[in-house]
């Protein structure tokens, strides 16, 4: 069980952070970045990938020192075993709507057929709701479940620090469960669509995130993303992009006021003009690449 909710949760954070980006070429370079101007110590902020490739795991050395050292911790959410639960109960319908309703035919054996690859039968699939099986297909299938998000989330509360989500669980579910049906159905073609260059597409945004190459970064979403239904494109621009990153500024001003605070959100939250880099330095922080 703790496994199966392992992988839907970081499928869940894979979808709401990679390859649906509208980016702005900003010429920044960088996943560490040290933000300073609220607090008396200054505070840390890292861009992350959500993998579990052993490169992405195995912090560089400035990066796990500014982690051991800081007094909090904030990730996207908090990763206990309660929000996995809650994810994987909320990727089902509980009024009886079957899936194999909301497709084609064709597209439902596609679906069905794909989703067997990841150890998931007919009998549970169609129980799934769209956005949650886009969500799925967007994880490799050889995934464990621990990727970067959830290492630095269990490694901060064995080291006793304090942590906190800049979201809920809850919050960041909305932003798919509120979009249409119809939306969610073109989500659903676009993964099958895509799902042969699933592991091309993840292996160029490992290759850039450890080259801490946002513009690279960038430029793999656009391409990703010109693929898409334009009104699943604008969707995700404005509910899962944009809101999400001023919440997350919102959320997590204590911690910067605190000082001496480690946080770490999707790397594609950093750049553009509506990223957090460019929010922060906007309220007056100042925000400098580490590494």
């Amino acid at each position: 069980m703790r496994l199966k909710c392992e992988r839907l949760f970081v499928a869940l954070l894979l979808l709401l952070t990679a390859g649906w980006q509208v980016s702005w070429a900003t010429g920044e370079k960088g996943m560490l970045w040290k933000v300073e101007g609220a607090g008396k110590r200054p505070s840390y902020l890292l861009g992350t990938i959500h993998s579990g490739d052993p490169r992405v795991l195995r912090l560089p050395a400035v990066t796990q020192k500014a982690f051991v050292g800081a007094d909090s911790f904030s990730g996207e959410v908090e990763m206990d075993m309660n929000s996995m639960v809650q994810v994987s109960e909320s990727m089902f319908y509980s009024d009886g709507s079957m899936l194999k309703d909301k497709l084609d035919p064709k597209l439902y054996q596609q679906t069905v057929s794909l989703l067997a690859g990841y150890g998931l039968p007919e009998m549970i699939v169609q129980r799934m709701k769209p956005w949650a099986v886009a969500t799925t297909l967007s994880l490799p299938k050889n995934s464990s479940g621990q990727v970067l998000d959830m290492q630095l989330y269990n490694d901060a509360t064995m080291q006793g620090k304090r942590v906190y989500g800049l979201e809920t669980v809850q919050e960041q579910i909305s932003a798919l469960n509120g979009m249409s049906e119809r939306l969610q159905v073109e989500m659903v073609r676009s993964a099958v669509q895509q799902h042969p260059e699933l592991d091309r597409i993840n292996a160029r945004l490992i290759n850039a995130y450890l080259k801490q190459d946002l513009i690279a970064l960038e430029r793999i979403s656009e391409e990703t993303l010109s693929k898409e239904d334009h009104s699943v494109a604008e969707a995700f621009t404005s509910e899962v992009v944009n809101k999400r990153n001023i919440r997350m500024l919102s959320r997590m001003q204590p911690r910067l006021r605190e000082g001496n605070a480690f946080i770490a959100v999707g790397a594609l939250h950093l750049p553009g003009k509506k990223g957090l880099l460019n929010l922060l330095r906007r309220k007056g922080y100042t925000v400098t690449p580490i590494y």
